[in-house]
């Protein structure tokens, strides 16, 4: 018996627990081998079904791929909402900026491959709706991280402090996801740029810009 059909479970039930077992095989591989690894007969094997319960559920392979990737999308913006305060929100403008830009780091360092897939689905997609909501949910995260940050609107100097924190937040997020993701971009012509060189220049600039009198 395939391991998807359990006679304890209402039929509902295990349509939902396939559904998920198949996302979670998505994002797994998208995780580990980005695009070029998600085929539907590696994502079945993860999740333990046959190649055909795929498109009893899913249209396609790009629609099971949006779905995953709406999935990440929106657990990660759940976990900024639930944790991202207590990850990076410190005494001053500046340890607070730090804090958000090494994590910046580590989350791109850490999943490189599912990243790259996803600006790369995105870009290519003709599904203009779901690059909409995507977009609109990446925003929504920018949207956690400026009213964190508005938690030293004293320190912000810019007449404009949400929309200047907005445009610093995106800066440095396009600054590290282009160092981290793309080995070939001018950060890594010589000389090149350390990780460490980089990050510490990044806060600096960060907290500069939002410190300085600008006219409103």
């Amino acid at each position: 018996m395939n391991s998807e059909e359990s006679p304890h479970q209402p039929r509902q039930e295990r349509s939902r627990a396939t559904a998920e077992r198949l996302l979670n095989a998505t994002i797994r591989i998208l995780d580990e081998s980005g695009l070029d690894g998600a085929v539907i007969p590696r994502i079945a094997a993860v999740a333990k079904v046959a190649p055909a319960s795929v498109y009893r559920r899913f249209a396609d392979k790009e629609a099971l791929l949006r779905a995953a990737f709406m999935h990440v999308l929106k657990q990660s913006n759940q976990a900024n909402h639930q944790q991202l305060k207590t990850l990076i929100l410190r005494d001053t403008l500046a340890s607070t900026s730090k804090c958000l830009i090494t994590l910046l780091f580590k989350q791109f360092q850490q999943h490189p491959h599912l990243f790259r897939a996803l600006s790369h689905f995105i870009d290519a997609d003709s599904n203009s709706e779901f690059a909409n909501e995507a977009r609109s949910i990446m925003s929504a995260n920018v949207d956690v991280i400026v009213e964190i940050l508005l938690m030293h609107r004293s320190e912000i100097a810019h007449g404009l402090p949400e929309s200047a924190l907005r445009f610093a937040v995106l800066n440095v997020t396009c600054s590290i996801e282009t160092f981290t993701l793309d080995p070939r971009s001018l950060w890594h012509t010589e000389p090149s740029t350390s990780e460490s060189e980089l990050a510490e220049s990044l806060v600096h600039s960060f907290v500069a810009y939002l410190t300085t009198s600008q006219a409103a």
